[in-house]
């Protein structure tokens, strides 16, 4: 299964090169772009709330800029569904990374584990957070694009928490 996460990957990094992504950065620095691509993934029958979060990302859609450059192979994400963190991968290095960032909080060495929330990660009702956006790899596999802090902190409470899961076709 790693096998297949791993080609399925070198895959898509064959498919989307830097300067696709850098033209994508560079297109969707235009405000009127970004209203564009909101109205098409709208009317391919995208949640509006899983629009409106990605398009205020900044930069707008960088955290799915590989689905949106391949959006034919993928189904709209519709309503977030609550799932089992334990569904979720993450790769080793971003889990690693944020275990180290939630010894630092709890340490004291940094003095919020969210960027843009005060929010103690130990006091987090899980099925009421924003929804994080998770991919769905061959083998039904789905990994996280969007949330890996939340997402991160679900599995280690082995909770469950709301999804925005955009499937292959």
């Amino acid at each position: 299964m790693k096998k297949l996460i791993t080609e399925w990957r070198k895959f898509l990094n064959e498919m989307i090169s830097t300067q696709d992504l850098k033209a994508f950065d560079e297109k969707y620095s235009n405000p009127e772009e970004v209203e564009n691509l909101a109205k098409q993934l709208s009317e391919l029958g995208w949640d509006s709330k899983a629009i409106e979060h990605h398009k205020s990302e900044q930069p707008p859609y960088a955290e799915i800029r590989n689905v949106i450059l391949n959006i034919d192979k993928y189904q709209a994400p519709k309503k977030a569904e609550i799932i089992s963190a334990q569904k979720l991968f993450m790769d080793d290095e971003t889990l690693q990374d944020r275990e180290k960032k939630y010894q630092d909080y709890k340490s004291g060495k940094i003095k919020k584990y969210f960027r843009d929330d005060d929010r103690s990660p130990d006091e987090m009702d899980f099925e009421n957070l924003s929804p994080i956006t998770v991919v769905e790899e061959p083998g039904g596999k789905l990994e996280v694009a969007d949330g890996n802090h939340r997402a991160f902190l679900a599995k280690k409470n082995n909770k469950s928490l709301p999804a925005w899961i955009i499937r292959l076709k």
